[in-house]
């Protein structure tokens, strides 16, 4: 079994849309567990109509298992423990915790996808320290991006929480990337500077189809297969196998 986590500091960068197209990349092979646990719920509200509450307890009791919030996919090979606001509101309660105590809970929620080939954390943007356990637990860590300058200059500090938990820096990917504006090239020359071969080859194209894919509660692949877009994702995938 292999645990990734997604994670960016910054928020509407494509995080949960790429969890939810690279699991389904990954699942036509191996089995696949999403745990989402950012309080938002999206990536639950797209795998299942019946999210469960659990995560929430826990992630603050030792004895607590994250089964409860565990529901099958229409996929086969996708099962999700499922997120709800619940999650907004654990924080108090983590932190009142040991660091010891901390790492035991974060591992036994990695560790409950054993059985499966691959756990994938949709994490929220915030850092807060069950953020940081779940990171330092995981085999790698991937940073989604939408180029900018902004977004780049802060990629050192995204980089440097993920040192700092412990973690393996798997790269950074580049989401709505527009090849035909020539700042979009400029920008990805100065990410590659940054990172080098940090930098993912694969690049998510701008597109209305991964748009229109998720607000149809489809990933991109059974949206419009033959697109480049849905093409970029299985590309994806296949960098991420290789990097962890």
């Amino acid at each position: 079994m292999k645990s990734i986590a997604f994670y960016n500091n910054k928020g509407g960068v494509g995080k949960t849309t790429s969890v939810i197209n690279i699991a389904f990349e990954l699942a036509t092979e191996t089995r696949v567990l999403v745990i989402d646990i950012d309080g938002q719920a999206n990536c639950s509200r797209f795998f299942t109509d019946n999210q469960k509450e659990g995560l929430d307890k826990a992630l603050v009791n030792a004895d607590i298992s994250p089964e409860n919030a565990l529901c099958s996919t229409r996929y086969e090979n996708i099962d999700i423990i499922t997120a709800t606001p619940k999650l907004n509101g654990i924080t108090p309660k983590f932190d009142s915790l040991t660091d010891k105590e901390q790492a035991a809970i974060a591992e036994k929620i990695i560790s409950f996808g054993s059985e499966y080939d691959y756990v994938l954390l949709d994490l929220p943007p915030a850092l807060t320290k069950v953020t940081e356990q779940l990171i330092g637990a995981c085999d790698a860590v991937f940073i989604p991006i939408e180029l900018g300058t902004f977004a780049i200059q802060g990629i050192p500090t995204v980089t440097g929480i993920v040192k700092k938990c412990g973690a393996k820096f798997g790269g950074c990917f580049i989401n709505k990337f527009d090849k035909k504006n020539s700042l979009d090239g400029q920008l990805l020359d100065l990410l590659n500077e940054t990172l080098g071969n940090k930098t993912l080859q694969s690049k998510i194209p701008f597109s209305k189809v991964i748009k229109n894919s998720i607000s149809g509660g489809m990933t991109a692949s059974e949206y419009m297969g033959w697109t480049n877009a849905a093409k970029s994702y299985k590309a994806l995938a296949a960098e991420i196998k290789e990097r962890v």
